[in-house]
């Protein structure tokens, strides 16, 4: 009996070793290696509300005020904690109180639980055109907390439509080895100034003795709104005035009249064509 016992663990053993090489060869993901987590793609349009409406905020409002709208949200929360919870993208309701994602410490499979961040600092940086944003994430695995470094995010209003604010990595120790690092970005793509609140495709990524991480879309729930706000934060820099150019003919002599030729009369400054209707 032992011995048909035997074969049979040892058939069981070469039958996981064929399979994990046949994965490789069929073109399987190696379970051996490390895997990184792709970013978010960006959102296609930004939705802001504000006054207790929501539209795209690119009907609504200038890359300048979304840019200081952000910096004010962040601002009046400044050493307070955020919520974070995860999300659906189409209702902006929260499933639970917390986003999740699975890791490996080593060997040991792990799940992270993450409900909050404490805001530390903000910081304009005018010269980059960027908000300065530091978290210290209330973060977990298998219930344990770990040793991490600051979050330093860099936020970015490159247009109405595309705001993005990534980290350029923090060190967390998941494992009594060695660090890990931990690489973080989102895709904004909802701003709600009335009530503090942003949503945001996630991506969490772990590279070391510890990897792996996950994407998905979560809420960040402030306890302040944006207001009171001050537009005057944030001036974009204007680039060269260029001067018209008078219209030349094929010889390079400027040509003294041209367009339509009118006989009426130009109109002056704070002279109307037609007589505006009176304001009821």
């Amino acid at each position: 009996m032992s011995k048909y016992l035997h074969f049979s663990f040892k058939t069981l053993a070469l039958t996981a070793v064929t399979f994990v090489f046949g994965a490789c060869d069929m073109g399987l993901p190696d379970p051996f290696t490390q895997r990184t987590i792709v970013t978010p793609k960006a959102a296609s349009s930004v939705i802001v509300c504000r006054s207790q409406q929501c539209a795209p905020a690119r009907t609504s409002m200038t890359r300048e005020f979304l840019y200081n709208s952000l910096l004010n949200l962040f601002d009046n929360n400044l050493d307070s904690t955020i919520l974070i919870c995860d999300a659906d993208p189409n209702s902006r309701m929260c499933f639970e109180n917390y986003i999740q994602f699975n890791i490996k410490a080593g060997v040991t499979p792990a799940t992270v639980v993450i409900d909050s961040a404490k805001l530390l600092s903000v910081k304009l940086q005018k010269a980059e055109q960027i908000i300065s944003v530091a978290l210290d994430y209330n973060m977990h695995y298998n219930a344990v907390r770990p040793a991490c470094l600051t979050s330093t995010n860099a936020l970015f209003v490159k247009s109405p439509d595309y705001v993005l604010m990534e980290d350029t990595g923090y060190i967390c120790k998941f494992t009594t080895t060695a660090d890990s690092m931990i690489s973080t970005v989102f895709a904004i793509d909802y701003v709600d100034l009335d009530y503090g609140v942003i949503g945001a495709n996630y991506s969490f990524g772990v590279a070391g003795p510890a990897y792996g991480g996950g994407t998905g879309y979560m809420l960040m729930r402030f306890q302040k709104n944006a207001f009171p706000s001050d537009p005057k934060k944030f001036v974009l820099p204007k680039g060269p005035q260029e001067m018209p150019t008078e219209p030349t003919t094929s010889s390079g002599q400027v040509k003294q009249e041209y367009g339509v030729k009118t006989d009426a009369a130009k109109i002056a400054p704070g002279q109307y064509k037609v007589t505006p209707l009176p304001l009821k």
